[in-house]
């Protein structure tokens, strides 16, 4: 089965220049690989859910150094 990722930006609300923006990546599979590398670049704060894949993302020894979580809540209740 594969998989759509969608990552977004949008600093304006923190009083950022630049423009909302939003990419979308396929992939074959949902690995967390994946995310490792469509992230390898990225610092700053990642709103997402629980899913393990992102785990790493969130660890020190990721280059770039460790992206913020900002955990989804919308699954608390599962």
């Amino acid at each position: 089965t594969g998989r759509l990722w969608v990552y977004v930006r949008d600093e304006r609300p923190h009083g950022g220049v630049r423009p909302p923006a939003a990419v979308f990546l396929a992939s074959p599979d949902r690995r967390g690989e994946r995310p490792l590398t469509h992230l390898a670049g990225f610092q700053g704060v990642l709103h997402a859910d629980g899913y393990a894949g992102f785990n790493r993302l969130y660890e020190g020894g990721r280059t770039g150094g460790a992206l913020i979580e900002a955990a989804c809540w919308a699954h608390t209740r599962r």
